[in-house]
């Protein structure tokens, strides 16, 4: 009898071995399997974010380009008109300016000193009048004093200069210049309508 219970208990115990080491074994390929999924699953997010960092960098690149051409757009050529040395004529120059505004021209015309730099445009309108394409250049007061302050020659060639430099970089026809809302007048003359490019 005792014979019978420890054929049974060494039965019991070699089955619980083999049944823990079976339990084992299926464990660890059941673990192994989850670390092969989990680096998959890694490698897959590893890919994932190279193709995502790609397509940002391209996306970077890409808008860096369109930045570089929208700047490059906005620079602009123009004509700009002054006297020559002894004030007989009109010579034009091509400068390049960073984007076509009143104040970038005003600036480049003070660079030239045509203007002094304290002068600024107020407001610079550009219109259809009686199908002519016209400019409305508001001024500041120190505009006016400057043009007060000359003689009749330096006048005409400091309007001439600012009229026809305005008229070419806007591409129109005629072009009426105020001081802060009112009539452009000096001691020589008085300029109440739309101007021609002077010659």
């Amino acid at each position: 009898m005792k014979r019978k219970v420890i054929i049974i208990l060494l039965t019991g115990v070699l089955l619980s071995i083999s049944a823990c080491s079976s339990s084992k074994g299926t464990d660890s390929s059941q673990s192994d399997n989850q670390k092969t999924e989990h680096q998959e699953d890694d490698k897959d997010k590893v890919d994932q974010s190279d193709e995502n960092k790609a397509d940002l960098s391209e996306a970077d690149c890409e808008k860096k380009a369109e930045d570089t051409v929208s700047n490059e757009d906005k620079s602009v050529e123009i004509q700009l008109y002054v006297s020559n040395d002894d004030a007989t004529e009109f010579v034009s120059e091509s400068v390049k300016i960073d984007e076509l505004t009143p104040e970038n021209i005003v600036n480049a015309l003070v660079q030239k000193s045509v203007l002094p730099s304290d002068i600024q445009v107020l407001k610079c309108d550009k219109q259809t009048i009686d199908g002519v394409e016209s400019l409305d250049v508001d001024f500041n007061e120190a505009f006016g004093a400057y043009v007060c302050s000359m003689g009749t020659t330096g006048e005409y060639y400091t309007i001439g200069s600012v009229v026809n430099t305005f008229l070419d970089a806007y591409g129109c026809e005629k072009i009426k210049i105020t001081v802060e809302g009112n009539t452009l007048e000096s001691g020589h003359a008085e300029y109440p309508r739309y101007m021609n490019r002077f010659e």
